[in-house]
C-alpha cells in the first residue's frame, strides 16, 4: 500500500532545483544588500581591477541558503515569512524597512558600474601658506555660523536621513545646496589675499540674501559650517593651468564622507535623488587618503557634490 506524501515534499520533487533556486534566490537579496555594506572591497589584480566581494559574498550566501532549504524544505517557507514579518514589525518601529532595503539594492547596483571616480593627483605636500589667517578666519563656533549651519543643516534631504552613512553626511549635503545657490563670485583687492571670517560672510545674508567672495571665502565658509555641524572638513590648495596656460591660484574644500562603501549609497543618492539635474550626465568625483577614508569635493564649480575637480595637483591640505 502506497503512503500518501507530505505536500511540501510533493513540491520539492516537483519543482526540485529551479524552484530551491528561486527561492534561495528571493531569501538571499536581502540578507545579501544588508551585509554588502559590512564587507571591504575585494579586487584581484587584473586589468584596473576585478571587483570580486559582492560575487564572493552572494555566492556564499547562495550555496548556504540552497542547502539549507533543500535539507529543510519546509522550514525554509517559515523563515522566509519570519522574515518579511520581522521587515515589516522593524517598519512600524522606524527601524530597517522596505525602503531601506529598496535603496541599499539600487545603490549596489549603481555601485556595479562604477560612475564615480577617484580622481590622480600629483600631490606636492608644501606647507600650508597663511594657515594661522585661515584657522582664524573658519569661526565655526561663532553665534552667526551656528546659528545658519544648523538651519542649513535640516533645510533638505530630511527623508534621506536615514538612508545615509550618517546624518552629518546627509546635513552637509544639505549645506552645500544651500551654500552654493546663493555664491556669487567677488575678486578680492588687486594683489591682496583677504581671510574674511565665515560669521562676517554669513551677515551679507541679511543684505540680500547673497553670499558673496572669492575662492578663500568660499572655503573658510564652507568650512565653518561643516565644521558647526560636526563634519570633517579639509581645504585644498591648487594650481589651475588657465587655457591661455597661465596659472592661477585656487583653494577648494573637501567633506569626509567615510569608507568607499559609504561613498556608494551617498553617490546613488546624489545622481539620483538629491541632486539628479545638477548631475545629469556627470560622474562623481572624490579623493582617498592614505588611511583609506574618503572625501567628496565640495568645489563651486559644479552645482553638485563631487563634481570635477579643477585640477589634478594638491599643493597642500589643511585640515580644518
Amino acid at each position: 500500500m502506497k503512503t500518501k506524501q507530505p505536500l511540501f515534499t510533493k513540491l520539492k520533487e516537483s519543482f526540485s532545483g529551479l524552484f530551491i533556486s528561486i527561492l534561495a534566490i528571493v531569501i538571499v537579496v536581502p540578507i545579501f544588500v544588508t551585509l554588502y555594506k559590512e564587507i571591504p572591497i575585494i579586487k584581484l589584480p587584473i586589468g584596473d581591477g576585478l571587483r570580486i566581494d559582492h560575487i564572493l559574498l552572494f555566492g556564499v550566501l547562495f550555496i548556504v541558503c540552497y542547502l539549507i532549504i533543500y535539507s529543510f524544505f519546509k522550514a525554509a517557507y517559515y523563515l522566509l515569512g519570519l522574515g518579511f514579518l520581522g521587515l515589516i514589525i522593524s517598519s512600524i518601529f522606524g527601524g530597517y524597512n522596505f525602503n531601506h532595503l529598496y535603496y541599499d539594492y539600487a545603490s549596489f547596483v549603481y555601485a556595479l558600474k562604477e560612475q564615480r571616480t577617484p580622481y590622480e593627483f600629483e600631490e606636492k605636500q608644501d606647507p600650508f601658506s597663511r594657515e594661522a589667517l585661515i584657522v582664524y578666519a573658519i569661526d565655526y563656533n561663532s553665534a552667526k555660523t551656528r546659528e545658519v549651519a544648523s538651519n542649513w543643516a535640516i533645510k533638505n534631504f530630511d527623508q534621506y536621513r536615514a538612508l545615509m552613512p550618517s546624518i552629518k553626511t546627509n546635513q552637509a549635503l544639505s549645506i552645500y545646496k544651500e551654500v552654493r545657490k546663493r555664491w556669487n563670485y567677488v575678486y578680492d583687492p588687486e594683489g591682496e589675499d583677504l581671510y574674511v571670517k565665515s560669521s562676517n560672510t554669513l551677515k551679507l545674508l541679511d543684505e540680500d540674501g547673497k553670499l558673496k567672495g572669492d575662492c578663500d571665502d568660499y572655503s573658510i565658509t564652507m568650512a565653518a559650517l561643516i565644521k558647526a555641524i560636526g563634519g570633517e572638513v579639509q581645504l585644498v590648495r591648487t594650481i589651475i593651468t588657465n587655457k591661455d596656460s597661465t596659472l592661477t591660484g585656487h583653494l577648494y574644500p573637501e567633506v569626509k564622507i567615510g569608507t568607499k562603501k559609504d561613498l556608494e549609497i551617498v553617490a546613488y543618492l546624489i545622481k539620483n535623488e538629491l541632486f539628479e539635474e545638477e548631475s545629469k550626465d556627470k560622474t562623481i568625483y572624490y579623493y582617498t587618503d592614505k588611511e583609506g577614508d574618503v572625501w567628496l569635493n565640495f568645489d563651486y564649480f559644479d552645482k553638485y557634490p563631487g563634481g570635477k575637480y579643477p585640477s589634478s595637483v594638491r599643493v597642500s591640505v589643511l585640515k580644518a
